[in-house]
């Protein structure tokens, strides 16, 4: 054997060796426990929450750990912190804030239950629900000048409702923490039972109106197509519709699927003077989230969505929010003394828009709205429906 064979077999000899203890080490050492992993905190027992309405106490106690406001549909969107709060006022938490937030302070609001016209509403059904340690609901009824009065320990807010036969259900919340605000003092959150209004809309005069979900396709972008809210399709020769209520513009020059730079909007108008359009803001508090009438003038012709953007960045952007609809008037008739005479609707947000996946020259435009058949009716107060109106087309 040569001197050479004797080095490399030495060699491989150290290696297998080397190889063996390493292996040996990793399967006898024993498993360790994660430094990440935690004890459980332990459940707190229920505690009573204590409603002090119209002079007497009532004690009531909430089971269970589910928020009792965030049931489907519940409307928990702002807060009146959110609301007042200026990023350029923050500072420091004192140390009675941080307690109050690490422990919980002692809490109590006053509610004031008004209807939309600022009347108090007595006897309406309250729950107001503090959170320490878990959800407790104070529940409750107003007095006869619509207030409750309510108080219990929180770590930072307050979420409650009313209700009441003959009214719309409404949910707000309110927030004692403010960051670097004294709003903590001595175990209590500051201010100390502020009065928090609550407007409870009464319901009018509720009709059944023409609601529908249109998937509208458009044989092709770059040309105008008519609408028709009372038949739900395009206007003839495109579709059955009889009367263009809205004209539909699109065009754009995006690809599908989108990779590059692209340009895509979508211009909603009207062909008749005095149509159009008014922009507004639902109340998402409220069950009734929209106007109970049609304005009488503040009509724009036309409105405008558009997207301009790379597949990274956007540089333009016109929508119609979630949180936003349009009422409509259209089919104009123009009566005695120049009084307008028309039907009036709401076009709910978001407006879907854009090229169709499988024809790259048509378009697709998507449209939820809600047509008063009733001419010169400026009522958008939505009563009971009938199934066969509540159609996906």
């Amino acid at each position: 054997m040569s001197k050479r064979t004797i080095i490399i077999t030495a060699f491989a000899l150290v290696l297998l060796g080397m190889g063996l203890i390493f292996t040996r080490s990793r399967v006898e050492k024993p498993p360790t426990l994660s430094s990440e992993v935690r004890r459980a905190p332990e459940q707190t027992p229920a505690a009573p929450a204590v409603a002090i309405t119209g002079g007497e106490k009532e004690t009531r106690s909430r089971e269970g750990g589910a928020h009792p406001f965030c049931a489907p549909g519940s409307t928990l969107y702002l807060t009146q912190a959110q609301q007042e709060y200026r990023l350029g006022e923050r500072g420091p938490d004192s140390p009675d804030v941080q307690a109050a937030q690490r422990n919980g302070a002692k809490a109590k609001v006053t509610l004031r239950v008004v209807d939309s016209r600022g009347n108090p509403v007595p006897d309406a059904d309250v729950k107001v629900a503090f959170f320490h340690r878990g959800p407790y609901s104070v529940d409750g009824k107003t007095d006869e000048n619509g207030f409750f009065t309510a108080k219990h320990m929180s770590e930072s807010d307050v979420h409650f409702h009313a209700s009441k036969e003959g009214y719309y259900r409404t949910y707000r919340n309110y927030w004692f923490y403010r960051e670097g605000k004294p709003c903590a003092k001595d175990g209590r959150w500051i201010p100390w039972n502020p009065t928090l209004e609550v407007v409870l809309k009464e319901k009018r005069n509720p009709i059944r109106l023409l609601e529908r979900t249109a998937d509208i396709e458009l044989p092709a972008r770059g040309k105008r197509y008519g609408f028709d809210f009372a038949v739900g399709e395009l206007v003839a020769p495109d579709g059955k519709g009889e009367h263009a209520d809205i004209w539909l513009f699109c065009d754009g020059d995006m690809s599908y699927p989108p990779t590059q730079n692209f340009t895509n909007e979508l211009i909603i108008s009207t062909s008749q003077p005095f149509a159009g359009f008014v922009r507004r803001r639902k109340d998402m508090w409220s069950k009734m989230i929209v106007d109970y009438e049609a304005p009488e003038d503040g009509y724009s012709h036309q409105f405008l969505l558009k997207i301009r953007r790379s597949t990274d960045k956007i540089f333009e952007k016109m929508e119609l929010g979630a949180d936003e609809y349009l009422i409509f008037r259209t089919r104009i008739n123009i009566q005695p003394e120049d009084q307008v005479c028309a039907n009036y609707g709401m076009i709910f947000g978001p407006i879907h828009y854009g090229v169709k996946s499988n024809d790259r020259e048509g378009a697709r435009v998507i449209l939820h709205y809600f047509f008063n058949t009733t001419i010169g009716d400026k009522n958008l107060e939505s009563g009971p429906k009938d199934p066969k109106d509540r159609i996906r087309l």
